[in-house]
């Protein structure tokens, strides 16, 4: 992490931290800080001062996901995979997999770590200055679950080793981390979750979203099994209910201090735009006139002047949410455990419960009247397809929801499938060819960092 990240504890977009704070935070508290682009050292030592930190990393972690400044990691995502085409004045490198870290858009890396250390500092400033009960164990937790998601999504996403601190601002340390030690690390956070939120109230969402982290941990891990046991019914604790279909865990946004990424950078301005079966082998994101992924008829001219850009709809405005976890995700865990174990039957009952259950279709504004938009999927036969339907249904359900990386790249690792069968691939649509990347790198500035110069492999 760049070394300016040690000399000062950052509250970066103080105007955002109480929108985006959990239900137990009010929408107007802790705006009235003193220093706005900073807390200081002496203000943190205190109750009020955790409170600050804990607003900054839930806001940090929003930014991080899907907030608009430097673009959020759903974006990157999207471009490496293919989920979106740039249309953006210099910004082909990320792409036509050549990621160049000079290059923007290349912050991904100095988002994921403004969120991880803010968050940890938080759990240490809470741990530190709360007063026990309720209201602590309620906003630690939901701080174990946004560092399990930040570690998960990193692992999906940058290379394999990679430098993470300690946040010892005093002594910072390092230590280089593979995509699997960053998977087991978020496993550990959501448990450390899981450990001490409530079983009921609003604490239950955060539970759901803890297990769901977990689950998805499990799976980038290859424990299919262990992965749908944490979701299904018993997953929570001895009686405990699987987690409902319809669960939606949304990261919030704000018209007016953090905007949401999709909305900023795709909708309001046309600067990417989705895909179509984007180098051979991408998926048919606008011509399948999937009520999941809602796509304009019509298109407009992209930033650089010369890409048609077509829009993606659902987020009318700069607040819209985006979802970050959901029980349909869960659905789509405990499919994947069936068709590891041959289960064909319960593979395809997952899937479709997911595609007909009321409540996850109405979050996603799709209708539930007949003619069915979702009707009911068959069994394609054989082995191989199913895994192209089932990936092709975590497609749809996740666009542009930080997925289709760890999607890619577990093709390749976990089903043996060829780079040049899974991801895009041949002549790119602007000029030149696709190059080989199945992840990005760290910022240039982590060269700074005397303990990391570089990535161990761009493996998948």
């Amino acid at each position: 992490m760049p070394n300016a990240y040690y000399n000062r504890v950052r509250a970066g977009l103080a105007g955002v931290l109480a929108l985006v704070a959990s239900a137990s935070c009010s929408r107007d508290e802790l705006l009235n800080v003193s220093t706005p682009d900073q807390i200081t050292p002496d203000a943190v030592n205190s109750f009020a001062g955790a409170q600050a930190l804990r607003a900054s990393a839930v806001g940090l972690f929003s930014n991080f996901y899907g907030g608009t400044t430097n673009v959020g990691v759903n974006l990157y995502v999207g471009l490496l995979s293919d989920e979106l085409i740039n249309a953006r004045p210099g910004a082909d490198h990320i792409d036509i997999r050549s990621f160049n870290e000079n290059v923007f858009p290349a912050a991904a890396w100095n988002n994921f770590s403004q969120s991880y250390t803010a968050i940890v500092r938080a759990i240490k400033a809470v741990n530190q200055f709360y007063p026990a009960g309720a209201t602590r164990n309620s906003q630690l937790g939901q701080l174990y679950v946004l560092r399990g998601y930040a570690l998960t999504i990193a692992g999906e996403l940058f290379c394999n080793g990679v430098p993470l601190s300690d946040v010892n601002d005093a002594s910072p340390a390092f230590v280089t981390v593979t995509n699997n030690d960053l998977q087991n690390r978020a496993i550990a956070s959501q448990d450390s979750g899981l450990a001490i939120l409530a079983t009921s109230g609003a604490d239950l969402t955060q539970r759901n979203a803890a297990r769901i982290g977990k689950a998805r941990a499990l799976v980038n891990l290859r424990r299919f099994a262990d992965a749908a046991t944490v979701t299904r019914a018993g997953g929570d604790g001895a009686g405990s209910a699987a987690v409902p279909t319809s669960f939606v865990y949304n990261q919030e946004y704000s018209a007016t201090t953090l905007v949401n990424t999709i909305f900023d950078w795709m909708v309001n301005t046309a600067n990417f735009g989705p895909s179509e079966r984007e180098g051979v082998n991408g998926l048919n994101w606008r011509s399948a006139g999937d009520a999941r992924v809602p796509i304009s008829s019509t298109s407009r001219l992209g930033q650089d002047g010369s890409t048609q850009v077509f829009t993606i709809l659902g987020y009318p405005a700069g607040g819209a949410p985006t979802i970050l976890a959901s029980g349909v995700e869960a659905r789509l865990i405990e499919a994947e455990a069936d068709l590891a174990a041959n289960n064909a039957a319960g593979w395809l009952a997952s899937l479709n419960a997911a595609r007909a259950d009321a409540g996850a279709r109405t979050a996603r504004n799709i209708s539930n009247a007949t003619p069915d938009v979702l009707p009911a999927l068959t069994d394609p036969g054989t082995a191989a397809a199913r895994e192209d339907l089932h990936f092709r249904e975590r497609g749809f359900w996740m666009y542009l929801q930080a997925h289709r990386v760890g999607d890619l790249r577990r093709l390749v690792r976990q089903y043996n499938r060829q780079p040049n069968a899974v991801w895009p691939t041949g002549a790119y649509f602007k000029g030149g060819t696709y190059g080989t990347d199945m992840n990005i790198t760290p910022a240039i500035a982590e060269r700074n960092n005397p303990t990391w110069k570089a990535c161990t492999n761009r493996d998948a």
